[in-house]
Protein backbone atom coordinates (compact mmCIF):
# COMPACT_ATOMS: atom_id res chain seq x y z
CA UNK A 1 0.00 0.00 0.00
CA UNK A 2 0.95 3.25 -0.55
CA UNK A 3 -0.29 5.02 2.51
CA UNK A 4 -1.29 8.46 3.25
CA UNK A 5 -0.06 11.38 0.27
CA UNK A 6 0.89 14.65 2.29
CA UNK A 7 0.85 17.85 0.91
CA UNK A 8 2.79 18.25 -2.23
CA UNK A 9 2.84 22.32 -1.56
CA UNK A 10 5.79 22.41 0.77
CA UNK A 11 7.83 20.48 -1.64
CA UNK A 12 7.77 22.88 -4.83
CA UNK A 13 9.36 25.61 -2.78
CA UNK A 14 8.98 28.81 -4.42
CA UNK A 15 7.00 27.49 -7.16
CA UNK A 16 4.49 27.78 -5.70
CA UNK A 17 4.19 31.11 -4.47
CA UNK A 18 2.07 33.26 -5.23
CA UNK A 19 3.41 36.54 -4.49
CA UNK A 20 6.44 35.59 -6.59
CA UNK A 21 6.78 37.76 -9.78
CA UNK A 22 9.02 37.47 -13.10
CA UNK A 23 10.38 40.56 -13.58
CA UNK A 24 8.95 40.90 -16.92
CA UNK A 25 5.33 40.51 -16.30
CA UNK A 26 4.07 41.08 -20.03
CA UNK A 27 5.24 37.51 -20.79
CA UNK A 28 2.73 35.87 -18.27
CA UNK A 29 5.02 33.50 -16.98
CA UNK A 30 3.10 33.68 -13.14
CA UNK A 31 -0.09 32.85 -14.21
CA UNK A 32 1.61 29.51 -16.69
CA UNK A 33 3.54 28.37 -13.38
CA UNK A 34 0.48 28.99 -10.95
CA UNK A 35 -1.59 27.06 -13.49
CA UNK A 36 0.78 24.48 -13.73
CA UNK A 37 0.88 23.78 -9.64
CA UNK A 38 -2.89 24.39 -9.60
CA UNK A 39 -3.46 21.16 -12.21
CA UNK A 40 -0.69 19.43 -10.06
CA UNK A 41 -2.59 19.98 -6.76
CA UNK A 42 -5.24 18.44 -8.19
CA UNK A 43 -3.84 15.29 -9.54
CA UNK A 44 -2.70 15.24 -6.06
CA UNK A 45 -6.11 15.25 -4.52
CA UNK A 46 -7.30 13.09 -7.66
CA UNK A 47 -4.48 10.23 -5.80
CA UNK A 48 -5.90 11.16 -2.40
CA UNK A 49 -9.34 10.30 -3.85
CA UNK A 50 -7.98 7.05 -5.03
CA UNK A 51 -6.53 6.20 -2.15
CA UNK A 52 -9.49 6.63 -0.32
CA UNK A 53 -11.30 3.49 -2.35
CA UNK A 54 -8.65 1.50 -1.99
CA UNK A 55 -6.93 2.18 -5.69
CA UNK A 56 -3.42 2.23 -5.30
CA UNK A 57 -2.73 1.46 -8.85
CA UNK A 58 -4.99 4.72 -9.91
CA UNK A 59 -3.07 7.25 -7.12
CA UNK A 60 0.03 5.98 -8.73
CA UNK A 61 -1.42 6.41 -12.18
CA UNK A 62 -2.15 10.68 -10.94
CA UNK A 63 0.93 10.83 -9.95
CA UNK A 64 3.04 9.04 -12.64
CA UNK A 65 5.70 10.03 -15.33
CA UNK A 66 3.26 10.78 -17.93
CA UNK A 67 1.77 13.06 -15.73
CA UNK A 68 4.36 15.34 -14.58
CA UNK A 69 6.02 15.41 -18.09
CA UNK A 70 2.54 16.66 -19.57
CA UNK A 71 1.98 19.31 -16.88
CA UNK A 72 5.85 20.37 -17.94
CA UNK A 73 5.64 20.34 -21.65
CA UNK A 74 2.59 21.90 -21.58
CA UNK A 75 3.46 24.57 -19.42
CA UNK A 76 6.84 24.95 -21.49
CA UNK A 77 5.57 25.70 -24.21
CA UNK A 78 3.12 28.14 -23.29
CA UNK A 79 6.05 30.00 -21.80
CA UNK A 80 7.79 29.43 -25.18
CA UNK A 81 4.71 31.07 -27.33
CA UNK A 82 4.19 33.52 -25.43
CA UNK A 83 7.57 35.07 -25.26
CA UNK A 84 8.20 34.57 -28.83
CA UNK A 85 4.06 36.29 -28.87
CA UNK A 86 5.58 39.45 -26.39
CA UNK A 87 8.91 39.85 -28.65
CA UNK A 88 6.69 40.43 -32.22
CA UNK A 89 4.15 43.12 -29.62
CA UNK A 90 7.25 45.20 -29.08
CA UNK A 91 9.14 44.79 -32.06
CA UNK A 92 5.46 45.90 -33.98
CA UNK A 93 4.81 48.55 -31.64
CA UNK A 94 8.17 49.43 -32.24
CA UNK A 95 8.10 49.78 -35.85
CA UNK A 96 4.95 51.60 -35.53
CA UNK A 97 6.07 54.38 -33.37
CA UNK A 98 9.14 54.88 -35.83
CA UNK A 99 7.41 54.18 -38.78
CA UNK A 100 10.24 51.46 -39.49
CA UNK A 101 9.67 50.43 -42.52
CA UNK A 102 7.18 47.04 -42.94
CA UNK A 103 9.67 44.92 -45.29
CA UNK A 104 12.93 45.65 -43.01
CA UNK A 105 10.61 44.64 -39.66
CA UNK A 106 9.49 41.51 -41.17
CA UNK A 107 13.07 39.75 -40.60
CA UNK A 108 13.24 40.69 -37.58
CA UNK A 109 9.92 39.11 -36.27
CA UNK A 110 10.26 35.83 -34.41
CA UNK A 111 9.69 33.22 -37.70
CA UNK A 112 8.04 29.84 -37.03
CA UNK A 113 12.11 27.95 -37.17
CA UNK A 114 12.85 30.78 -34.24
CA UNK A 115 9.87 29.94 -32.51
CA UNK A 116 10.15 25.95 -32.57
CA UNK A 117 13.76 26.60 -31.89
CA UNK A 118 13.09 28.33 -28.32
CA UNK A 119 9.97 25.50 -27.59
CA UNK A 120 13.31 23.07 -28.05
CA UNK A 121 15.48 25.31 -25.42
CA UNK A 122 12.47 25.69 -22.73
CA UNK A 123 11.50 22.24 -22.84
CA UNK A 124 15.32 21.33 -22.49
CA UNK A 125 15.15 23.15 -19.44
CA UNK A 126 13.42 20.40 -18.17
CA UNK A 127 16.02 18.43 -17.64
CA UNK A 128 16.28 18.20 -13.73
CA UNK A 129 12.64 16.96 -13.71
CA UNK A 130 13.17 14.10 -16.61
CA UNK A 131 16.60 12.99 -15.00
CA UNK A 132 14.46 12.02 -11.84
CA UNK A 133 11.22 10.81 -13.88
CA UNK A 134 13.31 8.35 -15.98
CA UNK A 135 14.90 6.28 -12.58
CA UNK A 136 10.82 5.79 -12.13
CA UNK A 137 8.40 5.61 -9.16
CA UNK A 138 8.55 2.78 -6.45
CA UNK A 139 5.50 0.68 -6.32
CA UNK A 140 5.19 0.78 -2.79
CA UNK A 141 7.96 1.78 -0.47
CA UNK A 142 9.56 4.87 -0.97
CA UNK A 143 6.56 5.86 -3.63
CA UNK A 144 6.13 9.32 -1.69
CA UNK A 145 9.79 10.14 -1.42
CA UNK A 146 10.20 9.91 -5.37
CA UNK A 147 7.33 12.18 -6.01
CA UNK A 148 8.67 14.57 -3.61
CA UNK A 149 12.13 14.14 -5.69
CA UNK A 150 10.03 14.77 -8.80
CA UNK A 151 8.39 18.44 -7.02
CA UNK A 152 12.11 19.47 -6.21
CA UNK A 153 12.98 18.24 -9.68
CA UNK A 154 10.16 20.62 -11.31
CA UNK A 155 10.93 23.73 -9.19
CA UNK A 156 14.88 23.32 -10.68
CA UNK A 157 13.44 22.84 -13.89
CA UNK A 158 11.21 26.18 -13.64
CA UNK A 159 14.34 27.95 -12.50
CA UNK A 160 16.00 27.04 -15.92
CA UNK A 161 13.46 27.85 -18.08
CA UNK A 162 12.90 31.57 -16.18
CA UNK A 163 16.63 31.71 -17.38
CA UNK A 164 15.79 30.60 -21.05
CA UNK A 165 13.26 33.12 -21.22
CA UNK A 166 14.73 36.31 -19.40
CA UNK A 167 18.29 35.82 -21.78
CA UNK A 168 15.73 35.41 -25.26
CA UNK A 169 14.30 38.91 -24.13
CA UNK A 170 17.50 40.29 -23.21
CA UNK A 171 18.62 39.34 -27.05
CA UNK A 172 15.19 40.90 -28.46
CA UNK A 173 16.27 44.10 -26.21
CA UNK A 174 18.64 45.81 -28.46
CA UNK A 175 16.55 44.44 -31.95
CA UNK A 176 13.55 46.33 -30.29
CA UNK A 177 15.60 49.67 -28.94
CA UNK A 178 16.93 50.09 -32.37
CA UNK A 179 13.58 49.58 -34.45
CA UNK A 180 12.66 52.28 -31.60
CA UNK A 181 15.05 54.87 -32.67
CA UNK A 182 15.10 54.34 -36.15
CA UNK A 183 14.33 57.50 -38.28
CA UNK A 184 13.95 57.81 -42.53
CA UNK A 185 17.00 58.59 -43.89
CA UNK A 186 17.04 62.40 -45.03
CA UNK A 187 19.03 61.69 -48.41
CA UNK A 188 16.12 61.17 -50.59
CA UNK A 189 15.25 64.63 -49.27
CA UNK A 190 18.11 65.93 -50.22
CA UNK A 191 18.14 64.17 -53.56
CA UNK A 192 15.15 65.69 -54.63
CA UNK A 193 15.77 69.40 -53.62
CA UNK A 194 18.69 69.15 -55.32
CA UNK A 195 16.91 68.01 -58.71
CA UNK A 196 14.30 70.56 -58.08
CA UNK A 197 17.24 73.49 -57.58
CA UNK A 198 18.94 72.09 -61.14
CA UNK A 199 15.79 72.50 -62.67
CA UNK A 200 15.21 75.21 -61.70
CA UNK A 201 18.04 76.57 -62.50
CA UNK A 202 18.16 75.02 -66.04
CA UNK A 203 14.75 76.49 -66.70
CA UNK A 204 15.66 79.78 -65.36
CA UNK A 205 18.52 79.91 -67.93
CA UNK A 206 16.24 78.62 -70.79
CA UNK A 207 13.85 81.21 -70.45
CA UNK A 208 16.46 83.88 -69.67
CA UNK A 209 17.81 82.43 -73.17
CA UNK A 210 21.37 81.63 -71.70
CA UNK A 211 20.90 78.53 -72.48
CA UNK A 212 19.12 76.59 -76.31
CA UNK A 213 15.68 76.11 -75.86
CA UNK A 214 14.22 72.57 -76.82
CA UNK A 215 11.03 73.20 -78.87
CA UNK A 216 8.54 71.19 -76.36
CA UNK A 217 9.14 74.23 -74.10
CA UNK A 218 8.00 76.75 -76.81
CA UNK A 219 4.25 76.87 -75.72
CA UNK A 220 4.86 77.53 -72.21
CA UNK A 221 8.42 79.99 -72.80
CA UNK A 222 5.06 81.99 -75.06
CA UNK A 223 3.15 81.71 -71.74
CA UNK A 224 5.52 82.82 -69.68
CA UNK A 225 6.89 86.09 -71.30
CA UNK A 226 3.43 86.85 -72.40
CA UNK A 227 2.61 87.59 -68.87
CA UNK A 228 2.58 91.38 -67.72
CA UNK A 229 6.07 91.40 -66.22
CA UNK A 230 7.08 94.92 -64.91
Amino acid sequence: MIGEIPEIGPYLGRLADAVRQFEDPAVGLDAIRLRMVSDLFERTQSARGFLLTGDDGGARAALDKGAWLELWRRAARQAADQTSETIAARLTAAAQGSRYPARRLAPLLPSPEARNILVSKVEAAGIPLEGRLARGFPSRTGWWDAVRQAAVALEDSWEDLETVIRSELAEARPIVQRVERWHPSPMPWYIAIGIGFALTGWLGLVLGGYLPRPSWLDPFNDWFWSLPWP
